[in-house]
């Protein structure tokens, strides 16, 4: 399998679980991986250039240990530099945070904090930061809540604990209508029979923002070649499509009702 700086951890761990322990070792933040909650977690939603930037490691390294047990290593398209980069700023002793989330117990009980950190910041108004304190940088939190309107200041006092302070602002960020995915143009049903057995169901009606784009997302990491996922949704996922269109996904919709909205989602 060849990889690069954008493979997801997930891809690596399915194509060889025993790269899992080669990971572990690379830094002791990623041990927490050996954990299944966490790993279900994490591993689809980062890659390698941001699980090392989340290790204090380069990508360099990263890759060169992955090489060591078979990966094929394509460095065409890397643009990290051989330094570790990261988004801390000096630290701002002047944030004044409305609400203070010490996640390091959950993440060392092997807990995933995802739904903990969500349920807090809705208690948040416009113009108040959360201030989540962690043993590394929330990248894949940090991405999720940008698109929810938030601004994120990292900080690193001292070795092992990293600060991330979350300003929430007046409104989420707009998706780009023209980043929607190309509509196919067979029919729903149609689509539906081709894939017969193929196509993967999931229902993420029921969760709240932004579980269903996390889901989906996950779901599509581990869709088997040549599959699709069949989505039940309450609503036309406007933040989703442009994340489909840049990984090359095809969609295709299916309107049931005011609440009610089927998606299939694949590769060609």
């Amino acid at each position: 399998m060849k990889i690069d700086e954008h493979t997801k951890i997930s891809k690596i761990l399915k194509a060889k679980p025993e790269a899992l322990e080669v990971i572990a070792s690379i830094n002791k933040h990623f041990r927490k991986l050996r954990s299944p909650i966490l790993r279900r977690a994490l591993a689809p939603r980062v890659t390698i250039k941001e699980a090392a930037k989340i290790g204090n490691t380069t990508v360099e390294e990263f890759l060169r240990k992955l090489e060591e047990i078979g990966f094929e290593v394509d460095t065409t398209t890397q643009t990290t530099s051989t330094q570790n980069q990261t988004d801390s700023r000096p630290l701002q002793s002047n944030i004044k945070p409305a609400i203070t989330l010490d996640v390091r117990p959950d993440i060392e009980a092997g807990t995933d904090p995802f739904k903990k950190i969500m349920a807090t910041i809705k208690d948040l108004k416009s113009g108040e930061t959360i201030k989540i304190i962690n043993s590394f940088e929330p990248i894949p939190l940090i991405n999720l809540l940008r698109q929810k309107g938030f601004t994120p200041t990292v900080e690193r006092p001292k070795p092992g604990v990293v600060v991330t302070y979350l300003l929430k602002g007046d409104k989420a960020e707009t998706p780009d209508a023209n980043q929607a995915p190309p509509t196919h143009k067979d029919d729903f049903d149609q689509v539906v029979h081709a894939f017969g057995e193929d196509l993967k169901v999931v229902d993420v009606r029921m969760m709240e923002m932004p579980e269903p784009m996390v889901t989906i997302l996950s779901e599509l990491e581990t869709l088997p070649k040549g599959h699709g996922l069949l989505v039940h949704h309450k609503k036309y996922p406007k933040f989703l499509v442009s994340e489909l269109t840049r990984r090359n996904y095809q969609l295709i919709e299916k309107l049931i009702d005011s609440n009610n909205m089927d998606l299939i989602i694949f590769k060609k």
